[in-house]
C-alpha cells in the first residue's frame, strides 16, 4: 500500500471530526475538549487538538492520532482503521487477495449492508412484500421515510438470504456470525433467521448498519408462536443492550436541542422523526440502562424517558431512579395518556404537543415520589415512610466512592424527600446508612471477571527510547544512524524492531513514513500503538541533530566500554603466575574511562517500561 495513499487517508479524516461523531466536543481556546469515551468519564478530560491532529485524555492517559481513536474506539487493528477511515473519506483501497479473513470489521459492515440492500429492495418491488407495504402504510409511514431508513422485508422462505448470499458470493460463515443466518446441528446446513418479518435497520452513531430489528406482520403463518419483535442477536458489531435505534439520525438535532427523548419502540422513532421531533431514539427491546446513558450523556445533558400512562408506573421507574444518582446526566420522565404509545400520540396531537411533553418532562426522583405518593390512603404517615424506603433503597445502590456530582444529587435528594415527607435529614441519612450496610452484607459477588490477557512489555534504556523517539519525528535522520549503530545493539525487543524497520525503508531508498510503520506491524498492536507516543515525545525534543549525535556518541562510548570489560575479562582468565599479555595491556589503557551519565543534555534519561508486541 502506497504511502501516498496512507497519508492521503489521514489527510482527509480531521481528527476533530472524526472523534466529533463519537463525542460531542467543545471548542477551548486552542482545542476541543469532551467525556472520554474510554472511561467512565464525569469530567471533560478529553481534548482534540486539530492542529497536531492528536487526541489525549488527560484522565485514563489514551492518546494517539485518527487512526488510534478509531482502533481503540471499534476495537481494529490499524489496517481495518485504515480500511474505515478510507470508506469515510471515499477514498478507494485495493484490498489485497492475501488477506481473506472473513472476520474482519469491513468485511462485516459489507455484508451488513448488503442483506439491508436485499431486503429493502424486497420490500419495494417484490409482489409477496405487499402485505408489509400495507402494514407500514397503516402505521402512516411515508415512503420517503422508508427510503431514509432503508426500511425493509424478510420473505417467508426458508433460504431466501441463503440463496442470495451464494450467488453474490457472500461467505455463509459470515452471515452465521452475523446473526443472519443459523445453522442446523443435525446436518450443518443453513437457514434465515428472519422471516415474513418488517426489518428495520439497526445502525451505529456514524450511519453503519450493524444489526437488525424484525417486526412480524400480523397476518404471518408464525404470529402467536414466534416473538412479535426479534432482534439480531450479539455479534461482534452489534450489542442489543447498548445500541439506540435512530441514534444517528437523532444527535445532530439532540445537541441542538440539548436532550434526547427515549422511547421503545422503531415505529415510534420513525414517526417522531417524519414529523420533524428529531431528538429521539429508542431502546432495542431492553430497559435504559448505565451503557446507554454513558453514550448518551457524551452526546447531551438531559436524557428524557416516554412512557405511556399505563406502563409508566410499572416499567423500570426504580432502576431510572437508579441511573439518575449514579450516572452524570439528568434523567427526567414524561407520560403520555393511557393507551397511546408515542406513534398513536404523534399521530393525533402532532409534534408541537409531543414536544411540550418532553419538555415538561419531571425528574425522575419527584416522579418516582408523586407514583408513590399519589393517592388519599388512610394510613398517609405508612404511606410517606413507604415512599421514603422505595427511594433510599435505590439511592443504597449507589457506590461509595462516588464522584463528587453522584453524591451531590443524593444529597440533594435526601433533602427533597425530607422536605416532601415530612421527616428530618439526619433521620433519612441514618436509614440511608442501615441500607447500604444491609446490602453490602446481603450481596457479595463473586468476581467473575476474567483478567484481560497482560501487555507484555519490558524496562527500556532511555537512550534507546530517546534514539527511536528522534528518528520516528524525524525519520529523515535514519540514514545518518545508520551507519553508526546496528540495530543488534538495541536490547529492548519493541525498539529493536522498529529500528529494524526504519533501516529497512531507508535500505530500500524510501523515507520511513510512521503510518506506514504502523500498517507493517499488525502482528504486534500495542507496539504500533505506541509508536504514537515516541513519536509525540520526539516532536517535543528541540535540536533534534544535535540529540542524535550525542546520542551516536553514547553508543559508541558503550561499544569502547564493552571492548575495555572484555579485555579486563580476558586479562584476569590469564594465568596468574606470568606477565599479562602486552598487547591487552596496551589496549585497554587506550580505552576512556567510563561515564556513569549520559552525555545528552536536556531529555528525560528515566528508565520506562514500554510494549514488546
Amino acid at each position: 500500500m502506497a504511502d501516498d495513499l496512507v497519508t492521503a487517508v489521514k489527510e482527509a479524516n480531521d481528527i476533530v471530526a472524526v472523534v466529533g461523531e463519537y463525542v460531542a466536543l467543545h471548542k477551548r481556546g486552542r482545542v476541543y475538549k469532551g467525556l472520554c469515551p474510554f472511561h467512565d468519564d464525569h469530567t471533560p478530560s478529553l481534548d482534540v487538538d486539530p492542529g497536531r491532529q492528536r487526541f489525549r485524555c488527560w484522565a485514563c492517559g489514551k492518546f494517539g492520532d485518527v487512526f488510534t481513536f478509531v482502533q481503540e474506539k471499534e476495537r481494529l487493528d490499524f489496517r481495518e482503521a485504515l480500511e474505515l477511515l478510507a470508506r469515510r473519506a471515499n477514498i478507494p483501497l485495493r484490498r489485497a487477495s492475501s488477506h481473506p479473513d472473513t472476520g474482519s470489521r469491513t468485511r462485516m459492515l459489507d455484508a451488513m449492508a448488503w442483506a439491508e440492500e436485499c431486503y429493502h429492495r424486497c420490500l419495494m418491488q417484490s409482489a409477496e412484500a405487499e402485505k408489509a407495504r400495507q402494514y407500514l402504510a397503516d402505521r402512516r409511514l411515508t415512503p420517503d421515510t422508508i427510503e431514509r431508513y432503508r426500511l425493509g422485508y424478510a420473505p417467508r422462505s426458508w433460504d431466501w438470504l441463503s440463496r442470495a448470499a451464494r450467488q453474490r458470493g457472500v461467505p455463509t460463515d459470515l452471515l452465521v456470525t452475523l446473526g443472519l443466518l443459523g445453522r442446523r446441528e443435525e446436518d450443518g446446513s443453513t437457514y434465515d433467521r428472519f422471516r415474513e418479518r418488517v426489518m428495520f435497520p439497526i445502525r451505529d452513531g456514524r450511519g453503519r448498519t450493524v444489526g437488525f430489528g424484525g417486526r412480524i406482520l400480523p397476518s404471518a403463518s408464525a404470529t402467536g408462536t414466534a416473538p412479535k419483535y426479534y432482534n439480531s442477536a450479539d455479534t461482534p458489531l452489534f450489542t442489543k443492550s447498548e445500541h439506540l435505534y435512530g441514534l444517528d439520525q437523532a444527535r445532530a438535532a439532540a445537541a441542538t436541542a440539548g436532550y434526547l427523548a427515549v422511547v421503545e419502540g422503531y415505529t415510534d422513532v420513525l414517526m417522531a422523526h417524519q414529523l420533524g421531533v428529531l431528538p429521539v431514539v429508542a431502546t432495542l427491546g431492553t430497559a435504559l440502562n448505565d451503557r446507554h446513558l454513558v453514550q448518551l450523556r457524551r452526546l447531551v445533558p438531559r436524557v428524557v424517558l416516554v412512557f405511556d400512562a399505563d406502563a409508566g408506573g410499572a416499567r423500570g421507574i426504580d432502576s431510572a431512579l437508579h441511573l439518575f444518582v449514579s450516572q452524570d446526566v439528568e434523567l427526567a420522565i414524561a407520560t403520555l395518556p393511557a393507551g397511546l404509545d408515542p406513534c398513536d400520540y404523534l399521530e393525533q396531537y402532532g409534534a408541537d404537543a409531543f414536544r411540550s411533553v418532553v419538555e415538561s418532562a419531571r425528574d425522575a426522583l419527584d416522579f418516582m415520589l408523586d407514583r408513590a405518593l399519589a393517592g388519599d390512603r388512610p394510613d398517609r404517615i405508612e404511606q410517606r415512610r413507604e415512599a421514603v424506603e422505595q427511594v433510599l433503597r435505590v439511592l443504597a445502590l449507589v457506590p461509595n466512592r462516588a464522584s463528587a456530582a453522584t453524591r451531590m444529587k443524593c444529597e440533594l435528594a435526601v433533602t427533597r424527600l425530607s422536605q416532601r415527607c415530612g421527616i428530618r435529614p439526619e433521620t433519612i441519612w441514618q436509614r440511608l446508612a442501615e441500607l447500604r450496610r444491609q446490602q453490602r452484607t446481603a450481596h457479595r459477588p463473586a468476581n467473575t471477571t476474567k483478567p484481560s490477557e497482560p501487555v507484555r512489555t519490558a524496562p527500556a534504556d532511555p537512550a534507546e527510547r530517546l534514539l527511536l523517539e528522534v528518528l520516528l519525528a524525524e525519520p529523515g535522520l535514519v540514514a545518518r544512524v545508520r551507519g553508526h549503530l546496528n540495530e543488534e545493539e538495541i536490547a529492548h525487543p519493541g525498539l529493536r524492531r522498529l529500528l529494524t524497520e526504519l533501516y529497512q525503508d531507508a535500505a530500500a531508498g524510501r523515507e520511513p513514513n510512521v503510518d506506514q510503520l504502523r500498517l507493517r506491524l499488525s502482528d504486534k498492536p500495542k507496539l504500533a500503538e505506541y509508536v504514537v507516543r515516541l513519536q509525540a515525545a520526539g516532536e517535543a525534543i528541540p535540536r533534534r541533530g544535535e540529540c542524535l549525535g550525542e546520542l551516536i556518541e553514547e553508543f559508541e562510548r558503550r561499544r569502547r566500554a564493552s571492548g575495555a570489560e572484555e579485555i579486563r575479562h580476558r586479562l584476569q582468565s590469564a594465568p596468574s603466575d606470568g606477565p599479562p599479555p602486552a598487547e591487552l595491556l596496551r589496549r585497554l589503557q587506550e580505552q576512556p574511562p567510563p561515564s556513569g551519565r549520559p552525555r545528552w543534555r536536556g531529555n528525560d534519561v528515566r528508565t520506562q517500561t514500554l510494549p514488546t508486541d
